[in-house]
């Protein structure tokens, strides 16, 4: 690593340039101030800037803004925190840097955080490891280069959280897209053009109950007797991203079961599989053809539709989320639960186009849709990227590749010569 840095940087342990001490926890804890008291920064405090109880100076083992604190022990040890000042407990430590820039310290921990997390001490809750914690290698910069490297980092860092704060919003943002493709879809609007100077014929709507010729919920077998292999049996679990996943603890009913306790809720495919428990509701999927039969619980509705219904505009519809949002406020339920009966699914009023425009929507809802779909894959494929961005901006920091060096910043190794001079008293 060392032929890789500038000609003035020089390579050391970390634990020559910095002090450290452990936190304990106060003799005296209150939720209230008191006089000589100061914030008691336990790991929450760290994390969530959320100051519970303060302390007694006196019994305190008290972190100053220039010192860094790091979580000693706890399932995160090795998270780093920076401009924290007040008592530390327990399972924070304090790290003192000596003639280093506190925010370079700071940073070079969080680069090696994932290093230091994994290479815990401990049974049970992992706490940091001090042999491997005051043996890593600190490339250590001129003290006029730190100070530079810190601003461009800050610069750098601030700039993503800009981006990353702007990514965030697409994935709200395509989800109000679909929404809103969905009730232009449902409410005419979508093929509103598209109906001009066509003889068709006029939307009806009708109750589920009569557009469909089964509308029907499960149930569970008695003694929960299922198989190892045999007929898919459906749980809510097994509907994601409204569509039928079978992979996550999948369940199967015999034969005999599917034909006697079962039979009223065999499913075929194509239809349609509505979640009448929740939270959340409005968990749609369709049957796909590999299924030739199947059977669902009593936490799942299945609707198939009648041959004037298309299957997928009935899909679409019951995504669009219209018959079940009417119903929340009459929904019934233990503590926790939204539940949606049966016979309210059967009283569903659906919106029925003629054949033609049902296959015009269905065709345009799903063009559009696939936009989307595309839109979210560059989406992911982005926010993977900056996701990664820290790692490689702070492995270029301390490789120093991020600031020009100045031969009027002299030379580490005359930095460093001092810094032990300093560790030794």
């Amino acid at each position: 690593m060392g032929k890789e840095l500038p000609k003035n940087w020089v390579i050391t342990k970390l634990n020559e340039v910095v002090k450290f001490q452990k936190g304990k926890k106060p003799k005296i804890l209150s939720e209230e101030k008191f006089k000589d008291s100061v914030p008691y920064l336990d790991i929450k405090a760290f994390e969530k800037d959320e100051i519970r109880r303060y302390a007694d100076i006196e019994s305190s083992k008290l972190i100053k803004k220039e010192e860094i604190g790091i979580v000693w022990d706890g399932a995160r040890s090795g998270w780093v925190s920076k401009n924290k000042e007040g008592a530390v407990g327990s399972t924070i430590a304090i790290l003192k840097p000596l003639m280093i820039e506190p925010n370079l310290l700071y940073r070079f921990l969080e680069a090696k955080f994932n290093f230091i997390n994994t290479n815990t001490r401990g049974i049970g809750i992992p706490h940091v490891d001090p042999d491997v914690l005051w043996n890593i290698d600190f490339p250590l910069p001129p003290l006029p280069e730190q100070n530079r490297i810190v601003i461009k980092l800050d610069q750098l860092f601030k700039q993503l959280d800009v981006i990353k704060a702007n990514l965030d919003n697409i994935p709200q943002l395509l989800k109000d897209f679909r929404q809103q493709v969905l009730t232009q879809a449902f409410t005419g609007k979508l093929t509103e053009e598209w109906r001009k100077d066509k003889n068709i014929a006029l939307w009806k709507t009708e109750l589920a109950k009569d557009c469909c010729e089964k509308v029907q919920s499960g149930g569970t077998p008695k003694g929960s007797n299922f198989a190892l292999s045999g007929i898919p049996f459906f749980k809510v679990y097994n509907i994601v991203d409204q569509q039928i996943s079978f992979d996550y603890k999948p369940q199967y009913v015999s034969e005999e079961i599917q034909n006697t306790q079962c039979k009223k809720s065999i499913c075929y495919p194509n239809d349609v599989l509505m979640n009448i428990v929740g939270p959340p509701l409005n968990k749609v999927a369709i049957v796909p053809e590999r299924f030739k039969e199947c059977n669902i619980n009593q936490a799942i509705t299945l609707f198939r539709p009648k041959p004037y219904l298309s299957y997928k505009f009935l899909y679409y519809f019951l995504r669009e989320g219209t018959p079940v949002n009417n119903l929340v406020n009459e929904t019934r339920g233990v503590v926790g639960q939204v539940n949606i009966s049966l016979t309210q699914c059967r009283e569903f009023k659906i919106p029925i186009p003629s054949e033609q425009e049902q296959e015009e929507i269905v065709n345009r809802v799903e063009s559009l849709f696939s936009k989307a779909d595309i839109i979210e894959k560059h989406y992911e494929s982005l926010k993977e990227k900056i996701d990664k961005l820290p790692q490689t901006i702070l492995h270029k920091a301390f490789k120093g590749e991020i600031v020009p060096q100045l031969e009027s910043d002299g030379d580490a190794k005359d930095l460093l010569k001092e810094i032990r001079k300093l560790n030794r008293k």
